[in-house]
This record gives C-alpha cells, structure tokens and sequence, in this order.
C-alpha cells in the first residue's frame, strides 16, 4: 500500500497524540501515587503497562505496510483505556491520606487526568480517519491494479 500525503499527515498527528497522552499519563498516575498512600505505582504496573506501551507499539505499525492492524489495535485499546481511567476514577473509595499532600499533586493529578482523557478520544477520533483513509486507499488500489 502505498501513503498518500494525508494517510502520512494524519498518522504523524496520532504518532504525537499518543506519545503526548503517554507521558500525561506517567505524570496523572505518579501524581495520585502522591496523592494517595494506598495507590501504590507497583501494584498497577501490568495495567500501566499495557496502555502505556500497547498504544506506542502500535503507532510504530503505522508507516508500514501493517497501517491498518496497527490503527485496529488503537481503535481497541484507546476506547478501553478511556472507560478504564473513567471508571477507576469515579469509582475508586476516597484517598486514603496521612497526611495533606502538597496543592501542586492535587493540581497535577486533576489536569493531566483531565488531558489524559481529551487526549484520548482526540486520538481515537483521528485513528478512526485514518483508517478510513488507508480504506479509500486500499478499495482504488484494488479497483485500479495498475
């Protein structure tokens, strides 16, 4: 398959969404680590993991000839990530706090949370055109063989 300047274009955007949502990400879950005593980082980690790592393996597919799996895994894992941060965060019980943690981990914690969130359904958006891109391209590829 061969990239279209927009098909390039929009995959540079969601390459930079998702690294900038990677590292809001790292900053939200180190700031209610700071905030409260019971969210231990260590206890999180496979999950941390898992959308820290799945969503930057996948943009890495997207320049090859294996776009399209790599936007399908980012269709799946964004929306995941999404209903996860939500639910966790609504429904966690009330920080368990020894003492009052600094106003600046509170500040941060609630604006990369708030980021985090807008930073993934931007992505989502822009993966869901590009791959209807990489599908105009792949249905005139097939209707032109030349």
């Amino acid at each position: 398959m061969v990239q279209t300047e927009n098909t390039r274009s929009l995959a540079k955007q969601v390459i930079y969404l998702i690294s900038a949502h990677t590292a809001f990400y790292v900053v939200c879950n180190y700031a209610h680590e700071k905030i409260d005593m019971l969210y231990v980082l260590s206890e999180y980690t496979p999950i941390l993991l898992i959308f820290c790592l799945v969503p930057l393996a996948a943009t890495l597919f997207l320049f090859t000839q294996s776009a399209r799996q790599g936007t399908v895994v980012l269709l799946g894992i964004l929306p995941a990530e999404l209903i996860y941060n939500i639910y966790t965060r609504f429904t966690a019980s009330v920080p368990f706090i020894v003492r009052e943690p600094a106003l600046i981990w509170k500040i941060l914690y609630e604006g990369s949370f708030g980021i985090v969130l807008v930073l993934e359904v931007i992505a989502f958006w822009l993966t869901f055109k590009l791959l209807r891109e990489i599908h105009k391209q792949l249905n005139l590829s097939s209707e032109n063989p030349s």
